[in-house]
């Protein structure tokens, strides 16, 4: 796959900057990965980190798929967007990694953000990591503290997992994921005294427990003052094979104090 460094157009290296600020004003950012558009059509990516190109994105173990449309097989599942990221197995089953920066340089005190996915088969976990390196896009600015904040496993046929031990969540519409369906995970954060309160929606429906009573996480400010909110997806190991799955669209909104 073709590496667009040298020849990225300046109005996607624009789109790309994750947020501006507005005096009071809300802020806003475009697609984090601006539909796709900075990855060839069916073809893996030569490099891992996108980081040099604007993009805060890094693929870790991408063996097999890679970037679809409308025409191509398999073809793009998502409304919205004329491309996702189409994720197999690979010859070895090596783990995949993908790790993102929706927010380079500082996380705003009051945000969100979300992925679109499509599971065809397999699992997956999703988890918010604070990234420890300082931004630099031609580095390791995917380095991320060791213990994490929390996760979640995402399997079909199942509820939503959250953490250790298992805590099983649903939405008013939702009791167990399924298999070719298109879902969106948004993660909201607001500040609640010497806290970051965590909430999360699944297709604009807030995860509850199984008895239908809110669900929240609160992380210590201190733990974030030095470090960067973002995320980690992750399927496969030596024990287990990569997920095959659909990912589309990837935004980030930071919101005023």
């Amino acid at each position: 796959m073709k590496y667009f460094f040298t020849t990225l157009p300046g109005r996607l290296f624009a789109s790309l900057l994750i947020f501006v600020t507005l005096g009071g004003a809300v802020v806003r950012s475009a697609d984090v990965v601006d539909n796709w558009s900075f990855l060839e059509p069916g073809v893996l990516p030569k490099v891992r980190n996108f980081g040099p190109a604007g993009v805060p994105i890094c693929f870790v173990g991408l063996n097999a798929g890679g970037v679809v449309d409308a025409g191509s097989t398999p073809a793009n599942p998502f409304e919205g967007t004329s491309r996702a990221l189409y994720l197999e197995p690979g010859p070895e089953n090596a783990a995949l990694r993908i790790f993102t920066r929706p927010f380079p340089e500082k996380t705003p005190a009051r945000g969100w953000y979300e992925f679109t996915f499509r599971i065809v088969e397999g699992t997956f976990n999703f988890n918010p990591e604070l990234f420890t390196n300082a931004w630099d896009p031609k580095g390791d600015w995917f380095k991320t503290q060791a213990d994490g904040i929390f996760g979640f496993n995402l399997t079909p046929g199942r509820p939503i997992v959250f953490g250790r031990p298992q805590q099983y969540l649903k939405t008013e519409d939702l009791k167990v994921l399924v298999t070719e369906e298109n879902y969106t995970f948004r993660v909201e954060w607001e500040p609640a005294g010497d806290t970051l309160e965590f909430h999360f929606l699944l297709n604009g429906m807030p995860l509850t427990t199984q008895k239908g009573e809110p669900f929240s996480v609160p992380v210590p400010q201190s733990k974030i003052a030095d470090a960067v909110l973002g995320f980690r997806l992750a399927s496969g190991s030596a024990n287990a094979q990569c997920f095959r799955a659909f990912i589309g669209s990837i935004q980030a909104e930071a919101l005023a104090p």
